[in-house]
C-alpha cells in the first residue's frame, strides 16, 4: 500500500534546506525505505548539493523533478524559492526512473518518437507489473512538450496515466530552468518517474478563466507558431484589445474552443516576432479553431478550487482510493499563484480541510501542467489550471502527528545573519516584481475592459438597428398577412357571415378564405378555415403557400374531396421531412337549398348552435389526417341538411379552446358552446366579439400562446 512523504525546507543554504527536508520525509514514511522521489528547487540553490545529499541519504533510490516557480504543501505552505522532497513508498510498490534528453530538439520528430519509445521501455525494464503512473517533468523552452507526453503516454500503453508539469523558475531570475535525474542536472531534458503496484488514484483539474472579447479564427499556424488570427496577425489580435505597443502576456491566454466538448483550453503566449507579427505557444493551437482572450476571477478562482476539494473528497469518501488516501499531488500554474496573490494559500487550505486529516499534500508551480481536462479526455498541456492528483494509500500513523523537520543549522551567526538579510533583500525583489505584474495586469486589463466595452456598445447599436429593421420588416409581413385575409363581410344572400384572427406573434399560421362559386359551381359559397403547426414567420410563409394552392385549385373544376387531394399533395411535396402541416376545414354551402358540403383534414369539427334546441353541437362526420403528412391520402365529402334560421354554425381553430389561464386550465369547447348559445341573438360580428371577450376575460393579463381563427356563420329569417 502506497505511502507518500513530503519534505518542505525554506532555508537559504542547500545543504541545510535539503537535511531537513530529508528528515522530514523519513519522519512521514514511518521507517520505510522509499521506493521513489521527487525534488522540486529554487534556480537559486546549489543544485548538485541537492541531490549529492538526497543520494546519501537514500542511495539508488530514483530521483526526478526539476526547477519551481514555487512550492506548495501542507508541510510548509507557500514558498517562492525553497526545496520540496516528496517520497513515494508502500509494499509491493516499484519505482522506476527514465529520462529523455535533447528531447525538443528542432527537426526532431522522427528521434524524439525513437526517443521516447527508448526511454519508456529501458524505464519500465525491471517491472514485474506494468506500470499505472507517470510522473514526467520535461523541459518547455523548445516546444514539444504535448507531444512528447502523448507519446510517451502510448509507449508505455493505455494502462499508465502521465501526469505532470514543467519546470519553471521565476520570471526575473535569469538563471536557466533545470531539470533532474538522479545525480544529474539537466537543461532541454525530459526525466519521468514510473509508479507500479496498488495505487489507485483520482484525477481532477480546476481552473476559474473565462473567455472575454470577440471570438476569431485562426488562419495561420506553423508547429507552435501562431501567426494569423483572423485577417490580421496574431500579435494584432493582442494589440486590438491592450493597445498598439502592447506584449502578448502569460496573464491574458488565449481560449482555444473545444466544440466537441463544449469547452476551452488555454494557451498561454511564451514568446513573439515584432517582425511577424507572429506568437509562439508552448503547444499547438489548430489551424481553423477560434479563439478569445481569457481572464482569470480570483472569486471565481477561489470556488473553482472549493468545489474540487469538495470533489476530491467525496471520491476518497466513496472509497475511489481504495481505503484512504495516502496523499495529493499539485501541478499548478505559476500565473496562478501571481494572479491569486495571499489567497494562493487556499490552493492547499482548501484542500486539507476537505480531506482526511494529515492527508500530506505537495506539489510545484510550473510553466505547463500535463493532464487531461477530464477524465477520459485526451492527454494534453495545459495552462493556467491546478492538477490535483488524489493517490489511494495510507498515511503512516508516525506522520500524521509529526511537523516539518527542525535541525540545528551549522552556520554561525555571522553567517545566519547574512542569510537572513540575503533572503529578506529575495523577499523584497519578489514583492517588487509582484507589484510591478500587478500593476502592468492593471493596465492591460483596463485597456481590455475600455475595447470590449466599446465592442459591446458596437454591438448594442448594430442589434438595435437590426431590431428595428426586423422590426419594420415584421409590421410589412403582418400588413400583407392581413390584406390576404377577407377585408369584408361577404353579404350573402340568407346568411351572416363574420370572420377574424388574432395572432400570437406579429404574424401566424391560421387562416380563413370566403370562395364565391368554388370548382365553378354559382350556388355554392365556400369558407375555409386552417391552422399551420406553430406560429410566427415560418407559419405565415407555409400559410400563404396554402392559401395560393387552395384558391388555385377552388377555381377549377372538380369536388370537393379532389380539391383536398390535390392540396395535400402539393403541400407534401413542399413539407416533406419537415415535420410541419397543416389542419383544413373546408365548408361549401348551397346557397339556396342551405345545405352544408365539407372536408376536414385533420381539423375540429364544426360547431352548431339550434336555437329551438338550445344546444350546440359538433356535426358528426368522416375526417381525414392533417394536409402536408401522407401523400396518399383520400378525403371524403361530407353533406348535413339545410340550415334554418336561429342556427349558429362557428368555425374555429384549436387557440381557442386550447388557451390556458395562469392557474393552466383550459378554456375549452363547452366555454365556447355556451358562449355561442348566450350570444346567439346577435350579428355574426358581434357572436365572435362575444367570443373573443370571453377569452379575455378567462386568460386575465395573459396572452394566448396560440393563433385563434374563428368564423361565424348564422342563418338569417326567410
Amino acid at each position: 500500500m502506497l505511502r507518500m512523504a513530503v519534505g518542505h525546507a525554506n532555508c537559504l543554504d542547500a545543504g541545510c534546506a535539503i537535511r531537513g527536508a530529508v528528515e522530514s520525509c523519513r519522519r512521514g514514511l514511518g521507517g520505510v525505505w522509499p521506493a521513489g522521489l521527487l525534488l522540486f528547487a529554487g534556480v537559486s540553490y546549489d543544485h548538485d548539493v541537492l541531490l549529492g545529499t538526497v543520494e546519501a541519504a537514500f542511495p539508488g533510490v530514483p530521483l526526478v523533478g526539476g526547477t519551481s516557480c514555487g512550492e506548495l504543501s501542507s508541510a510548509g505552505g507557500i514558498t517562492d524559492d525553497a526545496v520540496l522532497l516528496i517520497a513515494f513508498a508502500g509494499e509491493g510498490i516499484a519505482c522506476a526512473a527514465g529520462v529523455a534528453r535533447e528531447y525538443a530538439g528542432p527537426g526532431a520528430d522522427a528521434a524524439l518518437q525513437a526517443e521516447t519509445a527508448a526511454a519508456a521501455a529501458a524505464a519500465r525494464a525491471g517491472f514485474e507489473v506494468p506500470p499505472g503512473l507517470c510522473l514526467v517533468f520535461p523541459d518547455g523552452g523548445r516546444g514539444g512538450v504535448q507531444d512528447f507526453c502523448q507519446g510517451l503516454g502510448r509507449a508505455l500503453g493505455g494502462q499508465c496515466m502521465v501526469l505532470g508539469g514543467v519546470p519553471g523558475r521565476h520570471l526575473a531570475d535569469q538563471r536557466p530552468v533545470r531539470q533532474f535525474f538522479g545525480r544529474e542536472v539537466l537543461m532541454h531534458a525530459a526525466p519521468f518517474l514510473l509508479i507500479a503496484g496498488d495505487v489507485p488514484l483520482v484525477l481532477r483539474l480546476s481552473r476559474g478563466w473565462r473567455p472575454v472579447g470577440g471570438l476569431a479564427r485562426v488562419t495561420g499556424v506553423e508547429g507552435n507558431v501562431v501567426s494569423r488570427i483572423g485577417d490580421g496577425t496574431a500579435l494584432d489580435f493582442y494589440r486590438h484589445y491592450l493597445g498598439p505597443h502592447a506584449e502578448p502576456a502569460v496573464e491574458l491566454p488565449l481560449a482555444v474552443a473545444c466544440e466537441k466538448h463544449k469547452d476551452f483550453m488555454l494557451r498561454a503566449p511564451a514568446f513573439f516576432s515584432e517582425g511577424e507579427g507572429s506568437i509562439q505557444f508552448p503547444a499547438g493551437i489548430p489551424e481553423g479553431s477560434m479563439v478569445q482572450l481569457a481572464e482569470a476571477n480570483r472569486t471565481e478562482m477561489l470556488a473553482d478550487i472549493g468545489t474540487m476539494a469538495r470533489g476530491l473528497a467525496a471520491e476518497a469518501a466513496s472509497g475511489a482510493v481504495g481505503t484512504g488516501p495516502a496523499g495529493v499531488l499539485l501541478f499548478s500554474c505559476s500565473t496562478r499563484k501571481d494572479i491569486l496573490g495571499t489567497k494562493a494559500v487556499e490552493e492547499i487550505k482548501g484542500l486539507a480541510e476537505a480531506l482526511p486529516a494529515g492527508t500530506p499534500l505537495a506539489g510545484f508551480y510550473c510553466f505547463g501542467e500535463i493532464a487531461p481536462a477530464a477524465p477520459g479526455l485526451p492527454l494534453h498541456l495545459q495552462n493556467g489550471s491546478l492538477v490535483a492528483v488524489l493517490l489511494g494509500g495510507e498515511v503512516a500513523a508516525a506522520a500524521t502527528d509529526a511537523g516539518p523537520a527542525v535541525l540545528p543549522c551549522p552556520a554561525g551567526e555571522t553567517e545566519a545573519l547574512e542569510r537572513e538579510i540575503r533572503s529578506l533583500t529575495r523577499a523584497l525583489s519578489r514583492a517588487t516584481e509582484s507589484r510591478q505584474r500587478l500593476e502592468a495586469q492593471k493596465d492591460r486589463s483596463q485597456a481590455l475592459m475600455r475595447v470590449i466595452n466599446d465592442e459591446i456598445n458596437t454591438a448594442r447599436l448594430e442589434i438595435q438597428r437590426k431590431n428595428e429593421l426586423l422590426r419594420q420588416a415584421l409590421a410589412l409581413a403582418e400588413e400583407v398577412q392581413r390584406n390576404l385575409l377577407p377585408q369584408a363581410a361577404p353579404g350573402l344572400p340568407g346568411f351572416d357571415i363574420a370572420g377574424t384572427s388574432l395572432y400570437s406573434d406579429e404574424t401566424g399560421g391560421d387562416y380563413y378564405d370566403f370562395i364565391h362559386a368554388p370548382n365553378e359551381q354559382p350556388d355554392r359559397f365556400g369558407i375555409i378555415i386552417g391552422d399551420v403547426t406553430g406560429h410566427g414567420i415560418a407559419a405565415a410563409l407555409l400559410m400563404t403557400t396554402a392559401r395560393a394552392f387552395l384558391r388555385m385549385r377552388s377555381f377549377q373544376p372538380g369536388s370537393l374531396a379532389s380539391v383536398i387531394d390535390d392540396v395535400n399533395k402539393l403541400l407534401c411535396a413542399d413539407l416533406a421531412d419537415s415535420g410541419r402541416f397543416m389542419t383544413l376545414f373546408y365548408l361549401a354551402i348551397d346557397v339556396e337549398k342551405k345545405r352544408l358540403h365539407w372536408v376536414r383534414a385533420g381539423h375540429d369539427p364544426i360547431i352548431l348552435y339550434d336555437a329551438a334546441t338550445g344546444l350546440a353541437n359538433d356535426i358528426p362526420d368522416k375526417g381525414g389526417p392533417p394536409l402536408g403528412i401522407v401523400i396518399e391520402a383520400r378525403y371524403a365529402e361530407n353533406s348535413a341538411a339545410g340550415l334554418i334560421p336561429g342556427q349558429v354554425a362557428l368555425l374555429a381553430t384549436d387557440g381557442l379552446w386550447e388557451a390556458r389561464n395562469a392557474k393552466g386550465e383550459m378554456f375549452g369547447k363547452d366555454r365556447v358552446r355556451e358562449l355561442l348559445g348566450r350570444h346567439s341573438d346577435l350579428t355574426a360580428a358581434d357572436i365572435l366579439a362575444a367570443v373573443l371577450e370571453g377569452l379575455r376575460e378567462f386568460l386575465g393579463d395573459d396572452q394566448p400562446e396560440d393563433d385563434v381563427t374563428l368564423v361565424a356563420i348564422k342563418v338569417l329569417p326567410e
